[in-house]
């Protein structure tokens, strides 16, 4: 009797402790070991809410969710809400209250206990959830055996590990297994982690325009991870948006700090004995960027050295193109990551190795990062960038086309999203960006509108002129055979023009005619030139000269009525004809023996006329009939710029670099600019723009520019703007600035010339035009 009673007590005491226990026992552990996906929810509402309005979640979230939210909407908590799931089951698990489940006010409610199981059976429209209270937890399950078998005793501790390594601050965090597809998909890779035994864990946090995640990958079977590929490696800063198009779709790069130690866990994990030497040894990270394949290296050209079986190519826009003399070497050798077939062309750029299949992708690619056209550069990438660490062993890109397809659902506006594995000691951490991004304006926007190559170099830079048909504008450029080319502002050629000499400065336009349509008109060393716009010459013309023709041809249409006056320049003479090739009588120059030094310009100032120009060291100013209106008495040693019209006078500089101006009476005046005597200038009536060596001066602004050798600066005078150009010949740089000195947005742009700007189509934007190499033009469109 004694005997029984200690029992008694014994078992009394047990069952009394189970209770205790499972009063503190905390609800994560009451999750079935079997369990595919964990959901811990730290701020209900918050997550109820994102299962529908976030476009991620709700594109990833499953129809088990879905009908898990339906109850989980009914649960009145802020503490932690964990919902675990195993095929079409769901289970949640909460701290239970006396408010946490009411359902008085909830229609079409039916409820009842299940005889002795202590469990709840309630049913909501046709939604039914089994639930019971065990200790100080709150179960409930669409799976009535589930519920059943709940036993507190088969507790996973590993899994109760990682989920009190989840942030508590965040929204939401999800444990799932590889076999949980569509969770998997946030990896944007199903090769991340094969290991089923063993989760990934995530920390959500919901953006109204998308999702952050970051956490850690783990797995018990490091074979079955082939991010241990990286172990004992660093990561290294990810180098490869800076090459990658603007508009890449997708990127996976690879970094380390030796090639040779990953190459070496490469060949271990795949059971192949012997690690070979190879020219990738010299690289920090390899990417696939669309349907390129990038090395990037401190020191390419060690690569470039190193491999053998290659030859040259071509050459484009003064970079070596090289042909692969083994396309299939990408194949195999960087799998399981990367796998690039026909790497049959390769080039280098700054610090990175391009390859690929053909020689019209790998010239896009360099285009596009010339001009800074890059990835990297591009609005929604920097709008993600500042949640990116520098450093990842795998990082991978998605535009929103290669986003909808890994989530399998339209994804429109996502434009930049990323996903870094950073391997560190036995663990991988994970960090995620799917950002929906508002493109903005393309206000400032720069991009490669047609390049269009000719026969021969080029001789005379491209011009504009205008398209009286389409009331637009073409390009009009000369070859060194003297062919002349009328381009089209889509970049198509006309028609060529063989010509007996170089055009000597612009080709101005006339209507020679009076009915809107126009004319070429310009001179050659033993030529005056009229051409319509087919490329035909205009009778009487061309006119034949026996002596050179030393200047420009001027062009002056006095009272704007088209009574042009065409004024040919040759040495010391001037000879002034009319639109119908006819000499004009009543013009007379005297020239007293001086060579004329610039193109004679028509300047009107109130309502009188001035032609003016340098001739010997003489400012020569004429009237209409070629007598001097002004006469200026001061000698002035000319630099090699042309005579303009600035602040209503005649404006130059002299070979010691000061700006030379003279007013209407005839007086002279001298302005130190700081020049030295290679200088340039240029100016409208209120604008002066100035340059030496690497010193741009615009009005009382002066920039300086890199050292370099630099083209003569052009004043634009467009959209009611002020624009002012110059190119670096050396870097091969175009650089475009405003009124106020400022940069134009995404300039410098790839050139080789100087540039034109000027309004090509009948759109508000404005197209620049220059050259990309020496037979090439390249027209660039500015938003």
């Amino acid at each position: 009797m004694k005997r029984l009673g200690f029992l008694f007590i014994v078992f009394t005491l047990v069952l009394a402790c189970q209770k205790d226990y499972n009063k503190t026992k905390q609800p994560y552990k009451f999750i079935p070991a079997e369990s595919s996906t964990i959901i811990q929810i730290n701020e209900l509402n918050d997550f109820i809410n994102s299962v529908e309005n976030n476009d991620v979640i709700s594109s990833l979230y499953n129809k088990e969710l879905k009908n898990a939210a339906f109850f989980l909407n009914q649960l009145n908590t802020t503490k932690q809400v964990y919902t675990s799931f195993k095929d079409s089951n769901y289970l949640i698990l909460t701290e239970n209250d006396s408010t946490l489940f009411v359902l008085d006010s909830v229609k079409n409610i039916m409820s009842k206990t299940l005889g002795d199981l202590q469990i709840e059976e309630t049913q909501i429209d046709n939604n039914t959830i089994y639930h019971k209270i065990i200790g100080n937890t709150f179960a409930g399950s669409n799976d009535l055996e589930l519920l059943k078998t709940l036993n507190p005793s088969n507790e996973n501790t590993d899994l109760s590990n990682l989920i009190e390594t989840t942030d508590k601050k965040s929204v939401a965090s999800i444990l799932f297994k590889s076999e949980a597809n569509t969770y998997s998909k946030l990896l944007f890779s199903d090769a991340m982690n094969t290991d089923n035994s063993y989760y990934t864990v995530l920390d959500f946090d919901y953006t109204e325009n998308g999702l952050n995640y970051n956490g850690i990958l783990t797995s018990k079977d490091s074979s079955a991870n082939d991010l241990d590929r990286f172990k004992n490696t660093i990561p290294q800063k990810t180098n490869s948006p800076s090459i990658a198009p603007y508009n890449t779709a997708s990127l996976l790069s690879i970094s380390y700090d030796s090639f040779s130690l990953f190459n070496k866990n490469n060949h271990i994990k795949d059971s192949i004995s012997g690690v070979p030497e190879t020219f990738l040894n010299f690289t920090d990270e390899i990417a696939i960027v669309d349907s390129m394949l990038v090395l990037h290296s401190l020191d390419p050209n060690l690569i470039v050295e190193s491999i053998e079986n290659k030859s040259m190519s071509e050459s484009f826009r003064d970079i070596d193109i090289y042909e692969f003399g083994n396309p299939d070497f990408f194949e195999s050798t960087l799998q399981p990551f990367i796998s690039f077939k026909n790497a049959k062309y390769f080039s280098v750029f700054e610090n990175f190795i391009v390859f690929s299949s053909t020689l019209e992708t790998l010239k896009s690619m360099l285009t596009d990062a010339l001009n800074n056209n890059t990835l990297a550069n591009s609005d929604a990438f920097q709008n993600i960038s500042e949640n990116l660490s520098d450093e990842a062993s795998l990082f991978i890109f998605k535009n929103s086309e290669a986003l909808s397809t890994v989530l399998g659902e339209t994804m429109t506006g996502y434009n930049a999203n990323a996903v870094q594995f950073i391997r560190e000691d036995n663990y991988t951490h994970v960090n995620g960006i799917i950002q929906k991004f508002k493109k903005r304006a393309a206000s400032n926007s720069v991009s490669e509108a047609f390049t269009t190559k000719i026969d021969a170099s080029i001789l005379t830079a491209p011009q504009a002129v205008k398209n009286h048909v389409s009331n637009a504008h073409d390009i009009i450029v000369q070859d060194v055979n003297n062919t002349l080319y009328l381009i089209s502002s889509t970049g198509n050629i006309l028609w060529k023009k063989q010509l007996q000499g170089k055009i000597l400065g612009q080709v101005e336009q006339i209507d020679m005619y009076k009915n809107g349509r126009l004319q070429l008109a310009f001179a050659t060393p033993n030529r005056l030139y009229v051409l319509d716009r087919n490329g035909n010459n205009v009778s009487p013309f061309p006119l034949k000269f026996n002596d050179d023709i030393t200047q420009p041809l001027s062009v002056f249409d006095y009272d704007k009525r088209k009574d042009y006056r065409l004024l040919v320049t040759q040495g010391k003479h001037l000879l002034m004809y009319n639109a119908k090739g006819q000499s004009v009588s009543g013009f007379d120059y005297k020239s007293n023996n001086s060579e004329i030094i610039s193109q004679p310009k028509h300047f009107r100032i109130g309502n009188k006329d001035y032609i003016s120009f340098g001739a010997g060291e003489t400012l020569k100013i004429l009237n209409r009939q070629g007598a001097i209106r002004i006469d200026v008495k001061d000698k002035i040693r000319f630099s090699e710029n042309d005579i303009y019209l600035y602040q209503n006078k005649f404006t130059t500089t002299n070979t010691l670099g000061q700006l030379v101006q003279v007013d209407t009476k005839g007086k002279l005046s001298t302005k130190n600019l700081n020049l030295t005597d290679n200088h340039n200038i240029e100016t409208t009536s209120k604008t002066l723009v100035s340059l030496r060596e690497n010193r741009l001066g615009i009005k009382s602004r002066t920039l300086d520019l890199d050292y370099g050798e630099y083209t003569a600066p052009r004043i634009f005078y467009l959209n009611d703007k002020i624009y002012v150009s110059t190119t670096d010949l050396q870097s091969k740089k175009v650089y475009l600035f405003d009124s106020q000195a400022k940069p134009i947005p995404n300039f410098p742009v790839f050139g080789t010339a100087s540039a034109e700007l000027e309004k090509l189509d009948n759109e508000n934007s404005l197209e620049l035009i220059t050259q990309s190499d020496d037979k090439t033009i390249v027209v660039y469109k500015l938003y």
